[in-house]
């Protein structure tokens, strides 16, 4: 009898650790992979991410390179591969770089999307995007435009020449201008190696060699805080206007100062949701809608099947006014 009442519960405990198994395995594996860890816009992606692998039931896992390296990106992304992960997204630095190792994931059984920038030619199977890049290129220049009138010159300064999006951005801009402003001058349009300190010192330079400039745009978190500082320090708030695609952390103090009056971005928490909801949802075989409401983001996201792209929503614009809401 006690051996009998003994393989009952052997069996039940062996039953119990299989199921627990089971359940383990069922959790879809999603991976990503952003151009640079640690920074707050990655942070913040990685928070919203946390909240729809719990709600969903998603094994989330978030990796980077240190700095914005396409090689060690690359390394970053094949580590997740390998590890036999369902999803692999990225958000490339160099997508050229990445084509060859997309068709290779992709070709083995690992879906591969692209969050946050694309890879619009590669193997990828769809593109979770914050907003559309003429969406993104007509707000700055209308805000920017608006403050320092139709006559204006103004620098562009960004982060690595390789990054497609931002590249994207910086084309929506000079077309919104080109559209509607035909005044405007864009002076110069520089990229720096990833860090706020060459920004810094190519705005500085900026100013130098135009006397007359109304206007920086920084492409990127890590370059506004450089920009913004330059005008600081060379006494010219209100003379030369800052602005760019900045998270709410890296600019707060110099939107309070003045010297950069509005930046313009996105939830990224919010596009960190949407890419592990998506990455559920392509694991399970579910197809788009045209527009679709998503269990816990408080805004309709959109799918465009022609592009393969699945968008959050319109750009947000910071200001004095709301940057104390955002936490990012």
């Amino acid at each position: 009898m006690k051996r009998f009442i003994a393989g009952i519960l052997g069996a039940s405990v062996a039953l119990g650790a299989a199921a627990s198994m089971a359940s383990a395995q069922d959790a879809p594996r999603v991976g990503f992979v952003p151009q640079i860890k640690g920074i707050p816009y990655y942070v913040a992606m990685r928070k919203g991410a946390d909240r729809a692998a719990e709600r969903f039931g998603v094994d989330y896992q978030q990796q980077g390179p240190t700095s914005t390296n396409a090689s060690d990106q690359l390394r970053v992304f094949q580590g997740f591969v390998n590890r036999g992960f369902d999803v692999v997204a990225v958000s490339p630095v160099d997508a050229s770089s990445l084509k060859p190792a997309i068709k290779r994931a992709e070709a083995r059984g690992t879906h591969v999307i692209t969050s946050d920038a694309d890879a619009p030619d590669s193997a990828r199977t769809f593109f979770v995007a914050q907003a559309l890049d003429r969406e993104l290129g007509a707000t700055v220049a209308d805000e920017l435009i608006a403050r320092t009138g139709e006559d204006a010159k103004i620098a562009i300064i960004s982060d690595a020449p390789t990054i497609q999006s931002l590249n994207n951005w910086i084309a929506a801009i000079k077309q919104r201008v080109e559209d509607a402003y035909p005044s405007v001058e864009i002076v110069s349009t520089q990229h720096t190696n990833g860090t706020t300190q060459q920004a810094y010192q190519y705005a500085t330079d900026a100013m130098t060699r135009h006397p007359d400039l109304d206007a920086i745009i920084g492409i990127a978190s890590t370059t506004c805080p450089g920009v913004a500082q330059a005008v600081s320090d060379a006494d010219k708030i209100g003379e030369v206007i800052t602005t760019g695609y900045c998270s709410p952390n890296t600019v707060r103090d110099y939107i309070k100062s003045g010297a950069m009056p509005f930046s313009v971005l996105w939830n990224p928490a919010d596009l960190g949701y949407l890419t592990v909801w998506a990455s559920k949802q392509l694991v399970q075989g579910k197809d788009f809608e045209e527009s679709m409401n998503v269990p816990g983001l408080e805004n309709p996201v959109r799918w465009l099947p022609e592009r393969q792209i699945l968008l959050l929503g319109p750009p947000m614009v910071f200001t004095k006014e709301n940057i104390d809401a955002f936490d990012f």
